[in-house]
C-alpha cells in the first residue's frame, strides 16, 4: 500500500468519526448547568462613588456632579451658579456664602447643611430633602421648592418672595422674620413653624397647614389664608 492511499484512508476515517465525536461533546454539556461570573465579582469592578475622592476643582470647572456623594465636602464661598447637582447627598455641607444662583438640586440631599447667606435665587430645589438645613439670612428668590422637605429648618431672615413651597413640609420650621411676598405655600404643612414677625404680602397658603404655628407679628396683608379668606392688614396673634 502506497503512501497515497493511507492518506486517503485516515481522511474518510476522520470524516466518520467527527460527527460522532461532536454530538458526544454536545450531549455531555448539555447535562452542565451554565456557568456564570458572581454577581460579587463584578460589584467589585464598580468602584463606589463614595470611596473615589472627591474633586473639587474638577466640579468648579465642568458645574456638575449628578447623584454624587458629597456630604460632609466644604465648598462655602464658591460660585457653583446654574451648577447640575441633581439627586446629589450633601448632608452636613458646608455652603455658607456659596452662589448656587439657577442650580439644579431637585432631588438633592442638604440635611443639616449651612446654606447660611447662600444665593440659591431661581434654583430648582423640587422633592429635595433639606430637614434640619440652616438657611438663615439666604436668598431664594423665585426659588422653586415644591414637595421639598424643610422640617426643622432654619430660616431666619431667609429671603422667599416668590418662591414655590407648594405641598413643602415646614413642621417646625424657623421662618421668624423671613420674606414671603407672594410666596405659593398652597397645600404646605407649617405645623409647629414659627413665622413671627414673618412678611406673608400676597402669599398664598391655600390648604395649607397652620396648626401651632406662631403668626404673632406676622404680615399677611391680602395673603389668601388656609380657608380662601383674605387678611387684610398686620393681624397680631
Amino acid at each position: 500500500m502506497n503512501l497515497r492511499t493511507i492518506i486517503i484512508l485516515v481522511t474518510l476515517l476522520a470524516a466518520a468519526i467527527l460527527p460522532i465525536a461532536v454530538r458526544l461533546s454536545v450531549a455531555e454539556n448539555v447535562g452542565q448547568p451554565l456557568k456564570f461570573k458572581p454577581l460579587e465579582n463584578i460589584q467589585k469592578a464598580v468602584k463606589p462613588l463614595k470611596a473615589q475622592k472627591v474633586n473639587v476643582a474638577l466640579i468648579l470647572k465642568t458645574k456638575r456632579c449628578v447623584g454624587c456623594d458629597l456630604s460632609d465636602i466644604n465648598l462655602s464661598g464658591l460660585d457653583l451658579s446654574g451648577a447640575d447637582l441633581r439627586n446629589t447627598d450633601l448632608s452636613r455641607a458646608n455652603l455658607k456664602n456659596t452662589k448656587l444662583k439657577d442650580a439644579k438640586m431637585s432631588g438633592a440631599r442638604l440635611n443639616k447643611a449651612n446654606l447660611t447667606h447662600t444665593d440659591l435665587d431661581g434654583a430648582d430645589f423640587k422633592e429635595s430633602d433639606l430637614q434640619g438645613a440652616d438657611l438663615s439670612n439666604a436668598q431664594l428668590l423665585n426659588t422653586d421648592l415644591t414637595k421639598a422637605n424643610l422640617s426643622s429648618a432654619t430660616l431666619y431672615r431667609t429671603e422667599l418672595r416668590d418662591s414655590d413651597l407648594i405641598e413643602a413640609k415646614l413642621q417646625n420650621a424657623n421662618l421668624s422674620q423671613a420674606t414671603l411676598v407672594g410666596a405659593h405655600l398652597t397645600g404646605a404643612n407649617l405645623t409647629g413653624a414659627n413665622l413671627s414677625n414673618a412678611v406673608l404680602r400676597y402669599a398664598d397658603l391655600s390648604k395649607a397647614i397652620l396648626s401651632k404655628a406662631n403668626l404673632r407679628g406676622a404680615d399677611l396683608s391680602l395673603a389668601i389664608m388656609p380657608d380662601g379668606t383674605t387678611v387684610y392688614g398686620t393681624t397680631q396673634y
